[in-house]
């Protein structure tokens, strides 16, 4: 395998006697018009700053070389390369029409070989499906054209912009001009070595070789900047070595998140990146990653520059699968960094959080609220703040929330310690497991050999078990199987199975060497239901003391930097005179100017999500309380004071307290089969 930065034009397209073939496995060219005009701005980006622009990559492998010409199979990259020799034959039709011979001349060496047959006139086949529409196309023939086809509906839509360019001052020059400024990832496949073009395509496909997300960064801010080698150095190089280049990409989605109000996700990091970085320069930008690049690095493990207790309180968040608390731990970091928060404090944030998450868990409360929370938690204590009491305000806060995201108290948590179905928990149920057993030991257990084990065994209706539970076997059974009680930590899960319990304790005597799990099992006399609710009242003690956290006599003294407070939908009659500052639906928060506004960005994400509904309820003019007043419709005049949803003719009210607001919001929820308890606002 070979690979190279090339140009478009001059590398790769100008070449004679070379043909580009689409393989019949390949899809047929299915570009939209929104990906045409994104290549097409950048091309006009590119000439206007004369600068270089990188435009992803092509894979091919040579598949026929002779003296008469060079065929190469592309692997990877046909769309953007046929969307390219598009726009060629639209500047190549232009320039012949306005007698413009120079630069018809040019783009022609770039379409058509020269000196050779007519079959191989043509520098790029596409797939047997588009090559009919292709080859009338560029042979200049209407006879044939399928209006329908992504072929010649591309082609229509790249000339309509290059004609409204030329209507701009721009010259058909200076569009191939950008042309010339594109680079390209060229990746060549070595067919001597027995490469296979499907399976090497297969593989292409199922793994992602394209340009991963740190990829597309590094060559935008490395390729076109002429300090590259010095930015390579002194920024790009260390979070290579401290992030490592698996996890850079997710360290970009955090770092995004982070410094931006949008929502950053793995397909759209790229776009949100580019947006967010114009504002700076590109060692401005590399300077600032470097140092939250160093915080990632120990959130994952792959730095260990802070004491013992703060890499054990990162480690458990690792354990606990709970990687949305990063954006949050950015803040807290960079203030611990720059002395305004002392090691104790930082550990007793950690040591909340942990408690936190471990409760949230175990009680059953879903997470996906947690993004948007997190994204915003530090601003929502601190924006306002001159004297920052960093424990005490995030404790105020999490304890006085009267939403599903508060702190869960001792009882609730011990109660589903108890009674709960940890086991379904996998990894927090190992997690407490192995803090329980690990508790005080200069052996530190290592769990992750170790597998989780049920004395009362998972496989029902054991004649053994039944015998040796008795009559309520069957309760027994469904309600404590998988509980905290019932469960240990062993090494030799295959071998215990439903054997009877004296069996059982024989094994673990012998063989666990979980000595703090173990101890209320191996003094057992029996296993049943008094036994097992036993342990676990002790074994959830240890929990409750292990997973403490500093709890504060009067937090009603805290001198807490906001006064934001979050209510759900069930809080509906408490919101009079009060202003709305964002609210939260599944996750995603959403800033708000006033609770009219909070209604609009509302029906608008709804609308998004599926327009269908908002229409179908607007025809029924929709009302979400018993009265007869009309809250969506499909005319205007159905209202005191109308709004629309952007140019649909669908419209709603707006003359609403918000009271009436909050219940609309709940209609609408409902409508939508979505839950209400995931519609979360703050007020100030």
């Amino acid at each position: 395998m070979r690979s190279n930065v090339a140009w478009v034009l001059k590398d790769l397209i100008e070449k004679n006697r070379r043909v580009f073939k689409i393989p019949v496995y390949q899809r047929n060219y299915d570009w939209t018009n929104v990906q045409c005009e994104k290549l097409f701005e950048d091309i006009i980006i590119a000439f206007k700053e004369d600068r270089k622009h990188f435009t992803g990559s092509i894979v091919y492998i040579n598949d026929i070389s002779s003296s008469i010409l060079d065929e190469d199979l592309i692997i990877d990259g046909q769309q953007r390369i046929t969307t390219i020799f598009l726009l060629l034959k639209v500047l190549y039709d232009i320039a012949s029409e306005r007698g413009e011979t120079r630069v018809a001349s040019e783009v022609s060496d770039y379409l058509y070989n020269r000196n050779c047959d007519e079959k191989y006139k043509l520098k790029l086949k596409p797939v047997k499906t588009d090559q009919e529409q292709f080859y009338n196309l560029m042979v200049g023939t209407d006879i044939g054209l399928d209006e329908n086809s992504n072929i010649v509906n591309n082609y229509k839509i790249l000339q309509k912009l290059v004609l409204a360019h030329l209507d701009k001052n721009y010259s058909l020059d200076d569009i191939l001009r950008g042309m010339k400024k594109l680079e390209i990832v060229e990746i060549v496949l070595d067919m001597s070595q027995g490469d296979d073009p499907q399976t090497i395509f297969e593989s292409i496909n199922s793994t992602g070789l394209e340009l991963s997300l740190a990829d597309l960064i590094r060559n935008y801010l490395l390729m076109s900047d002429t300090n590259q080698d010095t930015l390579y150095e002194h920024y790009w190089s260390y979070m290579e070595r401290v992030v490592e280049n698996e996890n850079l990409a997710n360290f970009f989605v955090q770092y995004l998140n982070f410094k931006i109000n949008d929502s950053v996700t793995d397909k759209n990091a790229y776009t949100k990146f580019k947006k967010y970085s114009k504002n700076f320069t590109h060692e401005e930008v590399l300077k600032d990653m470097k140092i939250y690049a160093g915080y990632y690095a120990a959130f994952i493990g792959k730095r260990t520059s802070y004491n013992e207790k703060i890499t054990s309180y990162l480690r458990d968040f690792r354990l606990l699968d709970q990687s949305t608390v990063y954006v949050f731990l950015f803040s807290m970091f960079h203030e611990y960094d720059d002395g305004n928060l002392d090691t104790t404090t930082l550990e007793k944030v950690l040591c909340f959080l942990r408690s936190y998450f471990v409760r949230r868990i175990v009680c059953g409360i879903p997470s996906n609220s947690l993004r948007g929370l997190f994204k915003t938690l530090y601003a929502r204590l601190f924006k306002n703040s001159v004297s920052k009491d960093y424990y005490g305000v995030m404790y105020k806060f999490f304890i006085e929330l009267r939403t599903k995201d508060r702190m869960l108290s001792d009882d609730e948590f011990k109660n589903e310690l108890v009674y709960g179905e940890l086991y379904k928990k996998a990894k927090c149920c190992k997690f407490i497991l192995a803090i329980i057993e690990n508790e005080g030991s200069n052996e530190v257990l290592d769990t992750t050999k170790m597998t989780i084990e049920h004395i009362l065994p998972q496989r029902e209706n054991s004649v053994v078990w039944k015998k040796e539970i008795g009559e309520r076997y069957s309760d027994v059974y469904n309600k404590y199987l998988n509980t905290l009680g019932n469960l240990t930590i062993t090494g030799y899960n295959s071998e215990l199975g439903t054997k009877s319990f004296s069996e059982k304790k024989a094994i673990i005597r012998e063989h666990s060497k979980a000595n703090i799990l173990n101890k209320e099992i191996l003094s057992a006399s029996k296993w049943n239901e008094d036994t097992i609710k036993a342990r676990a009242d002790i074994l959830s003690g240890y929990v409750l003391r292990l997973l403490d956290y500093e709890k504060l006599s009067d937090i009603g003294m805290i001198n807490k930097s906001i006064d934001d407070k979050t209510y759900s939908l069930s809080d509906i009659s408490i919101v009079a005179h009060t202003k709305p500052v964002n609210y939260t639906f599944y996750g995603e928060t959403v800033s708000v100017k006033s609770y009219s506004n909070m209604l609009f960005l509302f029906i608008k994400m709804l609308y998004d999500l599926d327009d269908k509904k908002i229409r179908d309820i607007a025809k029924c003019k929709f009302s979400p309380t018993a009265t007869n007043r009309v809250y969506v419709s499909l005319s205007e005049k159905d209202f005191r004071k109308p709004k629309e949803i952007d140019n649909t003719g669908i419209f709603f009210e707006t003359n609403l307290s918000a009271t009436s607001i909050l219940k609309f919001i709940s209609g609408l929820i409902e409508v939508y089969n979505l839950s209400p308890e995931e519609f979360e606002f703050t007020v100030a």
